[in-house]
């Protein structure tokens, strides 16, 4: 990340209710900007019902300045964004070179914000020392993540619209599944229980830590039809992943997919 634009913002905000963190949700952590802006960013560090958020940015002088902020109240907006707001805090205290003394450490109250995030986009809105802003920033991707392996997992998805050999509902299945990833193109198979293989063509795009793709897939037994992978992330350990597929058969909402890598 480059160097930050007007303000520096430190948050920590508290989500009242455990409904709203992030085993339910999108996962924040990450590193947001706004790519037309470039020179200030957000580091957001989500864990459960706490996210806790650094902003780079400067003050009217032009010289870096420390602003904290705790939230006690959250909502969501009808797309599905999560709201945190609470009071900014200005924060001084001993130099970085020199012995710490707690002493030195002072707070003021200097306005508040409020960060309603969904996915990969969210709307940073704030007002400090009677200057109001509202800039849409996005996950930053620094480094594109490599997907391929071979894991060994679960897929879960809520069937409806089904007709024909289709049925609504639930349907839960332990899957093999093998993926060759590039910084352009996603493609997997998955070997479920079930005895139904599928494999996926498309896309690959990255925002953040997070990956998308986009393509169409065929499965044994003639099912055709089109997906959309997203929130996909994996480590040296595992990936996960979110999707909604369209097919001959029925249409999915709702799946997810994990896998412990082989």
């Amino acid at each position: 990340m480059k160097a930050f634009g007007r303000w520096i913002v430190v948050i920590t905000m508290y989500v009242c209710t455990s409904a709203f963190a992030n085993t339910f949700t999108a996962d924040f952590s990450d590193t947001w900007w706004n790519e037309n802006e470039s020179g200030w960013g957000v580091s957001v560090n989500h864990q459960r019902e706490i996210a806790f958020m650094t902003f780079f940015v400067y003050g009217n002088g032009g010289k870096v300045v420390w602003y904290t902020g705790q939230t006690s109240i959250v909502g969501q907006n009808a797309d599905g964004s999560l709201i945190f707001t609470g009071p900014v805090y200005e924060f001084t205290g001993p130099s970085l070179g020199s012995a710490f003394n707690p002493a030195m450490v002072k707070s003021r109250v200097a306005g508040n914000v409020t960060f309603a995030a969904f996915l990969d986009r969210a709307t940073l809105s704030y007002t400090i020392d009677g200057v109001s802003e509202s800039k849409v920033v996005s996950r930053q991707t620094i480094r594109r993540n490599d997907l391929s392996g071979a894991y060994l997992g679960a897929i879960k998805h809520i069937q409806s619209g089904c007709r024909g050999t289709g049925t609504d509902g639930d349907s839960n299945n332990n899957a093999e599944i093998y993926v060759t990833n590039t910084s352009n193109t996603f493609t997997m198979l998955l070997q479920q229980s079930d005895g139904r293989a599928c494999n996926f063509v498309g896309d690959y795009s990255q925002t953040g830590r997070l990956g998308r793709s986009v393509g169409k897939y065929t499965c044994s037994g003639g099912v055709i039809g089109t997906y959309d992978f997203f929130e996909l992330d994996a480590n040296t350990q595992a990936i996960s992943g979110r999707f909604l597929t369209n097919n001959s058969e029925c249409t999915r909402a709702g799946g997810r997919f994990a896998g412990m890598k082989k």
